[in-house]
């Protein structure tokens, strides 16, 4: 009956003597009374803080931020709550991450106003709401909670350089506008997907090549490629995240080369770093023929002391790589 008469009243305990109303407002109990171990009360009196001999008989740590007293309530249960709220009981679910787990969570309430009568908590469930989280955390990481290979990063290194190098016309593929247009490119490939590991499993690749289009990849492929066919006959990788892009390789391997390495059909030179038998570097040109004729005798005699076992060629623009050895057979 009172629940029924105070519907505002009824409070749910936090310990300790104090209850939070169905408002979200705070009351107390005085330490010892009855009620205080109760779950649930509906109060029928409620009022200011009053003193006993000076000092206030609230809960310490309640003084401060709660001064309504609990004068006169009752106990409750749910059922009691249940039956005097009725329909304004709610179901309420709330997507968050959690940050213990790393992945998304849904918690479902059912409340009374700031009262939570019961709580469950699960994985989420597909919706416009749980691609939404997702992709807050992906923005919230910079892309990080992707699984970027190594393959997405060249590719975008090289839609980069074209954009700097060929003109606007090529995508804006750098993190900074890719967290800008989340909505547009990532969002659709989320359809279903519920959860961390569902981000893990999104192809970058893929969609970073269908962001420049079918044939603008095609073209990205002719005009800069992953990688350089050298006179030695091995494939090497081109780094576009730098002014100019480059190429690593041991200076034998390029013996016999008289045109410079280029990429964009011969428009854009690489910058060539050549390095020692041990990998270490020896001398970074954009001219290479000019290299062979110029500062080679200087590198050669200096590295052919260093590394007698390795041919070293007066006229390495003339010579031949060393031969690829062929893999030892297991016995």
């Amino acid at each position: 009956m009172l629940a029924l008469a105070y519907p505002d009243r009824v409070a749910q305990a936090r310990g300790d003597g104090r209850f939070r109303l169905r408002s979200g407002a705070g009351a107390w109990l005085p330490t010892g009374d009855p009620l205080s171990g109760e779950r649930y009360l509906v109060v029928a009196d409620l009022g200011r803080d009053t003193t006993v001999g000076g000092r206030s008989s609230a809960p310490r740590s309640e003084r401060a931020h709660d001064d309504l007293r609990i004068h006169l309530a009752a106990a409750l249960d749910e059922e009691d709550i249940e039956a005097a709220a009725g329909d304004a009981v709610e179901q309420v679910a709330t997507l968050r991450w959690d940050e213990d787990r790393d992945d998304l969570r849904v918690r479902a309430e059912r409340r009374l106003g700031a009262i939570v009568l019961s709580s469950v908590e699960g994985p989420a469930t597909a919706s416009a709401a749980t691609t939404a989280a997702l992709i807050d955390c992906t923005r919230r990481t910079s892309l990080r909670v992707l699984s970027w290979s190594d393959s997405a990063r060249t590719f975008q290194a090289r839609a980069g350089f074209a954009r700097r190098a060929l003109g606007d016309q090529w995508p804006d593929l750098s993190d900074e506008a890719l967290v800008a247009t989340l909505e547009s490119w990532l969002a659709p490939r989320l359809a279903g997907a519920t959860r961390r590991a569902d981000l893990e499993r999104t192809d970058v690749l893929r969609a970073l090549r269908d962001l420049v289009g079918h044939h603008r990849a095609a073209e990205l492929d002719r005009l800069l490629p992953r990688t350089l066919a050298i006179a030695s006959g091995h494939e090497v990788p081109i780094d576009y995240r730098g002014e100019m892009p480059a190429i690593a390789v041991r200076v034998q391997e390029l013996f016999g080369t008289t045109v410079h390495p280029s990429v964009a059909h011969g428009r854009i030179p690489l910058a060539v770093h050549l390095l020692s038998p041990a990998g270490r570097p020896v001398q970074i040109t954009s001219d290479l023929p000019g290299f062979w004729h110029g500062s080679w005798a200087e590198v050669r005699k200096e590295m052919s002391g260093r590394y007698p076992k390795h041919p070293w060629p007066v006229d390495a623009a003339a010579a031949s790589p060393p031969a690829r050895r062929s893999p030892r057979p297991r016995t």
